[in-house]
């Protein structure tokens, strides 16, 4: 289970993508309607940051800054780590331990380009790989 690739983590996701200039209170709206905690900062093709809800709650509540009027570009987090989609989900976790990090960008993946995966899309699957599995075992067992 843990050997799944990162492209089949997030291979329907669709991504949420902002440019540099985009009000962080735009950025967070959108990640609100689409029930994420991560927006990828891609300006001119090119990815320039990750947003976080942590990020919001260090770089602009607490620092109380207008979430109306700072360009999301400002509190971003810059050049963000990227790993291959080739790559598994035990890789990422990995690396999300030695990151301290809870997002990771995908890199490497038709359309976009990009995605990002959390530890909550990699645990999802496999929780439900596992049920699927365990499912399956129950249903030999029964007509044994």
């Amino acid at each position: 289970m843990p050997h799944r690739k990162l492209k089949e983590i997030v291979g329907d996701q669709e991504l949420l993508r902002v440019t540099s200039d985009t009000p962080v209170r735009k950025a967070c709206e959108n990640m609100q309607e689409r029930h994420v905690t991560a927006v990828l900062i891609i300006d001119d093709g090119a990815l320039k940051g990750i947003f976080t809800k942590r990020d919001l709650l260090r770089r602009i509540v607490v620092a109380a800054r207008d979430p109306d009027t700072t360009p999301i570009g400002e509190v971003m987090t810059p050049n963000p780590f990227a790993i291959d989609a080739e790559r598994t989900g035990f890789e990422a976790v990995r690396t999300m331990r030695e990151e301290k990090t809870r997002h990771i960008v995908v890199s490497g993946l038709d359309g976009d380009g990009y995605g990002v995966v959390s530890m909550r899309d990699i645990l999802s699957g496999e929780l439900a790989a596992f049920e699927n599995e365990l499912e399956f075992e129950k249903r030999v067992w029964e007509e044994i």
